[in-house]
């Protein structure tokens, strides 16, 4: 594999913030670290280019094996994003990456190997990633991952260099409070040594009740509205210290060190207590409302060891990861005062978790079969764990045992080729491998959990690939799950599916010793389509079905089912009014699902009438190169400067751009270089969707459209033995935000083009309805809900004549973001129509439209 320099280096680093200086080159390796093709005379690394050109059949930091991308950015796709970091493009990646089989973020890989976790480059910049590769679940398998999230690989540029800032400031459209967000990014990539550092603040002001569109709350007929003293949105701040450095060690083995440093605290009002509100008069003095303060610490540090080559094979690959991660927490929460006026002392709830985990993997081929490579991963690992918290409930201190929990486990992957048309081995069935996979876990409270599968992968013919996989799992809860401290809330309000009324009432939360593992049995049948060659268009469809017993679930709403289910967790008074609810973790006998999820993605290439001029002129600078080496001339560059108004470069070597850099790219190679496959269009050349002429040029453009509909055929819940099944999907419900909505629609449409662009997003959810009352006589009724998200952005960077103009705009964006565009909220009423008061839509989505500016500069 070789990459090569393209030309107009100096002219592009005034219209894009993708620069890095100017460096020596040599030949990319693949990830097995050996070179595929014969080593050319040194280029200049330009940092425009969109691709690099592949000339061997393996990309460079791909993923190895026989399942390829589902989805494949360059960097005009990533660019047409408008998004700062790697966390902010996974976060738009959502509808790409979202999986039947798990709700979590979907394992993420870099170059195609593991990392130790994703704080290793979740803050790099998105100008340091050269290619994204989205791959199905099956995948992760191969890296001793459970096969429930798909896999994210990215690629980053072999070299890069520059400091990012970050300004970013909103407020809702209907005013109320604000956020505010500082970052600042140094990242330094040269080949096989990176170097980011990463500081970022977040703050978020209040939001009361008083300013939203929301009925008085008064308590106990006193006539006081406690709107005032109560926020619908916390104030909180948040600052993130994230460092890494990753080197190589030797010619084939790589380390990486990675540390981060998180501190956030917020404090919520939660209204007046009972006693100032008996007596209002004393609220015209210094009404002190209740609050419920949290502070959460968090440290991490983690390793990684990849590698190619094992003495027995260089086919092989390894890996070892290591991870520290501590988290204390401490949360208070005023609790009044008692009736004889004394003040109540504040309930408190501390915990802290220490977690150490080492996990090796290997991965390479067996043995050869006629069809391919029988390959196999294998993954050892072990963890070490304890959770200690301590709870205060009405100044006494609540007894919480201790919890420590160890773990060894072990993985084995191994895919079978069957049939293969490259090999020309029973042809007629395509490509088809089967694989297998078992996992053991040995927990010291758990005992032995065990997961096993299996799965097929087969593409009868080149633009269709059918995936099957059948997986059963044992997952144990958490620590914190089991042991979490009993954390008590007053003054909160909820509805009761039981009375039909809000109330407000005292929840509590914290760890619950009693919960069992739980057994997952899924099957997941998928088809990925590509119809046109030539046209970046993708189509996938999945059907998934899941049964969980003893799923372990955040406790239901408090309807009637759940309260036959759970007596002891509901307490009432004499009137039957509802007085608190104990929301710690439960296990439902059983949780059975279906849904069939289908998209697409479609991305269509945009040419700037620059970058034809542009391409034109490369062509002519190529063929004038060509004339020099055979007539051993110099080039003589005056024509093409001029059509910029630049001078003519010095020795006979092509003019320079004011913003430093060579207006057309390295100089060319030698004949023998040449001869070798470099310095031209042959096997090195530009060629597809790569290169500088392409489509995916440096100022190419992007129409982008990608659409998913997931169909949930089937959502029940029988919560235990005798009691009726919840169908989520026909009246019933499990959470306070109603049923599951049968369809759910997102959808994402952008266009860019000479750095100026828009992205619109769109989110939508049938509605449902939800019986209520002791017999179901009652009903609530929650709203279809249809939501557009609008960033419009201008690279100004990109802008030739403006930079030209005014240098300090090199590597400059402006964004400008409006979530919720048409400030749509959810309506949910009664059997008559009316509004419940704790569904009332400012208290559903008490931000509605906001506005965000940002502005963004790279310092190179």
């Amino acid at each position: 594999m070789k990459r090569l320099g393209t030309t107009l280096a100096g002219l592009l680093a005034g219209v894009s913030p993708l620069v890095a200086q100017a460096q020596t080159t040599t030949p990319a390796l693949p990830p097995s670290g050996r070179p595929t093709s014969v080593p050319t005379a040194p280029v200049q690394d330009d940092p425009y280019t969109d691709e690099i050109v592949v000339t061997s059949s393996q990309q460079r930091g791909a993923v190895q094996g026989d399942i390829p991308p589902e989805i494949q950015l360059n960097q005009a796709d990533i660019r047409a994003y408008a998004v700062s970091s790697v966390a902010d493009l996974l976060n738009e990646l959502a509808p790409q990456t979202g999986s039947g089989r798990g709700s979590g973020r979907p394992v993420v890989l870099l170059n195609g190997r593991r990392i130790s976790s994703f704080a290793e480059i979740r803050d790099l910049p998105t100008e340091a990633i050269e290619r994204v590769d989205i791959l199905p679940e099956e995948v992760a398998l191969k890296f001793g991952y459970s096969a429930d999230q798909r896999v994210v690989n990215f690629v980053l540029r072999e070299r890069f260099r520059a400091l990012t800032t970050d300004l970013e400031g909103g407020a809702p459209t209907e005013g109320g409070n604000s956020t505010q967000q500082v970052q600042a990014d140094i990242l330094k990539i040269n080949r096989d040594r990176r170097v980011n550092l990463d500081v970022k603040y977040q703050g978020n002001s209040a939001l009361l009740e008083s300013e939203r569109n929301l009925l008085p709350t008064i308590s106990d007929g006193s006539g006081v509205n406690q709107a005032p003293y109560r926020t619908l949105v916390a104030p909180s701040q948040d600052l993130n210290i994230n460092g890494s450095y990753a080197r190589n060690l030797s010619a084939k083995v790589g380390a990486t060190v990675n540390g981060t440093l998180e501190v956030q605290q917020s404090e919520a009002l939660r209204g007046l207590a009972l006693a100032q509100v008996a007596a209002p008069l004393a609220l015209s003095a210094d009404p002190s409302p209740l609050t419920a303060s949290s502070r959460t610490i968090t440290a991490h540090l983690g390793t990684t060891l990849n590698g190619d080559g094992l003495p027995w094979s260089n086919s092989w690959s390894w890996s070892i990861t290591g991870n520290y991660d501590r988290t204390t927490s401490k949360t208070i929460t005023d609790r009044g005062f008692e009736p004889s006026g004394a003040v109540r002392p504040a309930d408190r709830g501390d915990s802290t978790s220490n977690v150490g985990t080492v996990d090796a993997l290997l991965r390479g081929p067996l043995f050869k079969l006629p069809a391919g490579d029988v390959s196999t991963s294998l993954r050892i690992g072990g963890s070490i764990s304890d959770f200690d918290s301590t709870s205060f409930r009405g100044g006494v201190l609540q007894p919480t045992k201790p919890l420590t929990r160890n773990i060894g486990s072990g993985q084995l992957n191994i895919d079978l080729p069957i049939a293969s048309r490259r090999r020309d081995v029973l042809q007629p069935l395509g490509d088809l491998t089967i694989n297998g996979n078992v996992a053991v876990q040995q927990l010291s409270d758990f005992g032995t959990l065990t997961t096993t599968g299996y799965g097929v992968n087969w593409s009868p013919f080149k633009p269709v690939r059918l995936l099957a996989s059948w997986t059963n799992a044992e997952d144990a809860p958490t620590t914190a799950q089991l042991g979490g401290p009993l954390i008590t809330s007053p003054n909160t309000r909820v509805f009761d599916y039981r009375t039909g009324q809000t109330v407000t009432i005292t929840t509590i939360t914290g760890g619950n010793p009693s919960l069992q593992a739980e057994e997952r049995h899924v099957m997941k049948l998928g088809l990925e389509l590509r119809p046109l060659e030539k046209t970046d268009l993708s189509i996938r469809a999945d059907y998934v079905t899941s049964r969980i017993r003893n799923d372990i679930a955040t406790f239901p709403a408090a309807t009637a089912a759940i309260e036959a289910a759970f007596p002891t967790r509901f307490v009432r008074d004499p009137d039957g009014d509802l007085v608190s609810i104990d929301n710690r973790a439960v296990n439902f006998a059983e949780n059975n699902t279906r849904q069939l999820r289908w998209g697409f993605n479609l991305s269509v290439p945009i040419k700037s009438s620059l970058e034809k001029k542009i391409a034109a002129m490369r062509a002519q600078r190529q063929a004038e190169r060509a004339a020099a080496i055979a007539a051993g001339k110099p080039l003589p560059p005056e024509g093409q400067a001029r059509m910029f108004g630049q001078q003519q470069g010095q020795n006979g070597q092509p003019p320079r751009s004011p913003f430093g850099g060579s207006l057309f790219g390295p100089p060319p190679a030698p004949p023998a270089a040449a001869a070798a496959g470099g310095g031209g269009q042959g096997a090195g050349g530009f060629r597809g969707r790569g290169g500088f002429g392409g489509p995916s040029g440096a100022l190419a453009g992007r129409l982008q459209f990608s659409l998913y509909h997931t169909w949930y055929l089937k959502d029940q819940i029988k919560i235990r033995d005798g009691v009726p099944i919840l169908d989520l999907l026909h009246g019933d419900a499990a959470g306070n935000n109603g049923g599951q909505p049968a369809h759910q629609i997102d959808a994402q449409a952008g266009f860019t083009k000479d750095g100026v662009g828009a992205r619109l997003g769109f989110k939508w959810q049938s509605s449902t309805t939800v019986y209520t009352g002791l017999n179901n006589t009652n009903q609530l009724h929650f709203g279809e809900l249809g939501t557009f998200n609008l960033r419009v952005f201008a690279d100004l960077g990109r802008q030739f004549k403006l930079v030209r103009a005014h240098h300090w705009l090199r590597g400059t964006r402006v964004s400008l973001s409006v979530t919720n565009l048409f400030n749509t909220r959810q309506r949910v009423t009664d059997q008559t129509g009316v509004v419940p008061l704790n569904y009332q839509p400012d208290l559903l989505d008490p931000t509605g439209r906001a506005v965000q500016l940002s502005f963004r500069k790279l310092f190179f």
